[in-house]
């Protein structure tokens, strides 16, 4: 009796059912990104980044109430996370000798408070309720800072989606 031995077939078999649980990825098309009409502005900027993004991937962007084959949903979430320590901003004491000033250093710290932004796209065909792909990246910043504004933020957390959506991955991400 001839036939497939029997690892080559366990190993067949294992290939087959690793690479089924691998999403597929999402052929690019035409798209339309949605966010709440009640959004501030702040996300409006995320909605923008996203249509960017999805841009740099292939896919072609098309107003919401055109018709394309894709719709995005685009949801901005910001939550406390806690506080840390950060460098007091602010001038600086100056010591006067004579007529030179010198800046001495505080060695102050101010307590801040450290806000994560999620950002979470889901990607459904027009007319169908269940997504096709959906992705989450999420960043953490110390609130107020320069890193922490939604035009600082959008776009990274944006790239770094649409880049796993190209690989065909939906695993949620972490963006320093």
């Amino acid at each position: 009796m001839t036939g497939i031995p029997a690892a080559a077939f366990l190993a067949w078999a294992l290939l087959s059912q690793a690479s089924a649980a691998v999403p597929a990825p999402v052929t690019p098309g035409t798209i339309a990104v949605e966010i709440a009409d009640d959004a501030p502005a702040s996300e409006r900027l995320f909605g923008d980044a996203v249509t960017r993004a999805l841009s740099d991937v292939r896919f072609t962007p098309l107003p919401l109430r055109s018709h394309s084959r894709y719709i995005a949903r685009v949801t901005v979430t910001r939550t406390p996370r806690g506080i840390v320590p950060a460098d007091a901003r602010g001038l600086p004491a100056m010591a006067a000798l004579g007529q030179v000033f010198v800046p001495l250093p505080s060695g102050k710290n101010q307590i801040r408070g450290l806000v994560a932004t999620d950002l979470a796209v889901e990607i459904r065909l027009r007319g169908a309720a269940t997504p096709v792909w959906s992705g989450r990246a999420t960043t953490v910043q110390v609130e107020g800072a320069a890193a922490d504004g939604p035009a600082t933020i959008a776009p990274k957390l944006a790239s770094a989606l649409m880049r796993q959506l190209a690989a065909g991955r939906s695993e949620p991400i972490s963006v320093p």
